[in-house]
């Protein structure tokens, strides 16, 4: 007696395979994906000052009873709305992959000492975290950061110098 094969069977087995192929594949692509992290790896009820600089103008915020100050000698009012847009763009903003190593490609992705914008997280005297924030020309959606003990300049998610200055006009 003869046994009938399922007619199936040859499918499913076809089937199977291409699936194997398909997830190998993924596995294979994914070590290609840039790693996407956040720019400021702190708890950002920790931050309670934070300065924002470039060459000589620079300009320092400190968390008061109620809301946010300027540190002496600068006077005004600070627009609530410029802290969130500063604390969800900035500090919780994320990084992708990196675009360089070279230290002498600084300037040119404007994240050296000199063109970079530099912003410090505080906590009280101390310094949580720093970055250089360099416009992109290429692109009007990311910016460059680069962190001073790490040689890699690294490409923002989002643009986020849009929502810093350090002007003291910017936060009034």
């Amino acid at each position: 007696m003869t046994k009938k094969q399922n007619p199936w069977l040859k499918y499913i087995v076809l089937l199977i395979i291409a699936l194997v192929l398909l997830l190998v594949v993924s596995l294979k692509n994914r070590r290609y994906q840039p790693k996407i992290t956040d720019v400021f790896d702190v708890n950002i009820e920790d931050v309670t000052a934070f300065t924002v600089s470039k060459d000589t103008v620079s300009v320092t915020l400190v968390k008061g009873d109620t809301s946010w100050v300027f540190a002496e000698p600068d006077t005004g009012v600070v627009r609530d709305n410029r802290i969130q847009n500063f604390f969800d763009n900035v500090v919780a903003a994320k990084k992708s992959g990196f675009i360089t190593k070279n230290p002498e490609k600084y300037d040119q992705y404007n994240v050296s000492a000199e063109k970079g914008l530099k912003v410090e997280l505080k906590k009280g005297e101390f310094i949580l975290a720093t970055i250089y924030l360099g416009r992109s020309k290429t692109s009007w959606s990311q910016d460059y950061i680069r962190y001073p003990d790490d040689p890699k300049v690294y490409i923002s998610q989002k643009k986020m110098l849009s929502y810093v200055s350090e002007r003291a006009s910017f936060w009034r």
